[in-house]
């Protein structure tokens, strides 16, 4: 109790000044505890010394209390470590997404934006707009945006593989409305919707579709990417490049939801569905610049 109302003056200290200040103040705590024991007991028992301090009382008293707080605290010394090695590797994870530009992506875009100048300038002008959005998510520094922003980038990346897909790609959008405010992991979406493309929608001669949902499970925000998937190429589901993006993802939900966050994979003989499920009732903690 005593920690948890100094909390906001301990976080201004350094790490090291923390851990001695938080022993020390424990120690001094459980010393004040013990001679009110100590005194209870005479009182209460009406012992012959309740004028005399039982020493070697005390001196197991604080034995006791210095080896489990000095276990208790190097607890939480690892798993604030662990905390902020997970933190810098997530954040490094998610520079190299946000560089992963697939080279035939930005040389297919360029085609078909050059091959539309022409006959379509206007279809040509968002297709460049909508380059630049993804450009601009990948420069991006911030961690966590709202899945308003997370929607509209994944329909902009979308929008310039159909212009290479044509009818073959098709998108099936399942969002509730009233969570487009809630701030999500940023690239949680665009990252699975072009797996989607790539290991489900290309390799199907006729293409299929692509079904993405944002809706509220319990009290749960539950996002799913489903594509179709043929038997010759479910080994593609394996890939590099899939594992990384998924493997990012469930890495910084673990890190800002902890538990209560998950990733899910549903792989059925036709579908392949990547679900994240994140709780409502936790406020979101950004990620360490």
């Amino acid at each position: 109790a005593v920690l948890c109302l100094l909390r906001s003056w301990l976080h201004k200290h350094k790490q090291s000044h923390c851990l001695v200040i938080t022993f020390f103040l424990m120690m001094s705590i459980s010393l004040l505890v013990a001679i009110l024991a100590e005194q209870a007991g005479h009182l209460l028992y009406f012992t012959e010394e309740e004028d005399q301090f039982d020493a070697l009382f005390l001196i197991r008293i604080m034995t006791i209390s210095a080896a489990i707080y000095f276990l208790i605290l190097r607890y939480f010394y690892i798993q604030h470590q662990w905390r902020k090695n997970l933190a810098a590797q997530s954040h490094a994870e998610i520079q190299a997404l946000r560089a992963r530009i697939r080279p035939h992506f930005l040389f297919n875009s360029m085609n078909s934006i050059a091959s539309l100048i022409a006959i379509s300038p206007e279809t040509a002008e968002q297709a460049i707009e909508d380059l630049s959005d993804l450009f601009r998510a990948s420069l991006g520094e911030q961690n966590m945006s709202s899945l308003k922003d997370e929607i509209a980038l994944t329909k902009s990346y979308l929008a310039i593989e159909a212009l290479r897909l044509g009818n073959r790609l098709q998108v099936e959008w399942q969002v509730d409305q009233n969570l487009l405010d809630i701030e999500v992991p940023s690239l949680c979406i665009q990252p699975l919707a072009e797996n989607a493309v790539y290991h489900g929608i290309e390799p199907i001669a006729e293409g299929g579709k692509i079904i993405i949902s944002a809706l509220q499970i319990d009290n749960r925000l539950k996002l799913s990417v489903s594509n179709p998937l043929v038997s010759e190429n479910r080994s593609l589901t394996s890939k590099k490049g899939n594992q990384m993006a998924q493997d990012n993802i469930r890495q910084r939900l673990k890190l800002v939801y902890g538990n209560k966050g998950e990733f899910i994979i549903n792989d059925t003989k036709d579908n392949y569905t990547v679900s994240l499920l994140i709780p409502l009732d936790v406020i979101n903690e950004r990620f360490d610049s």
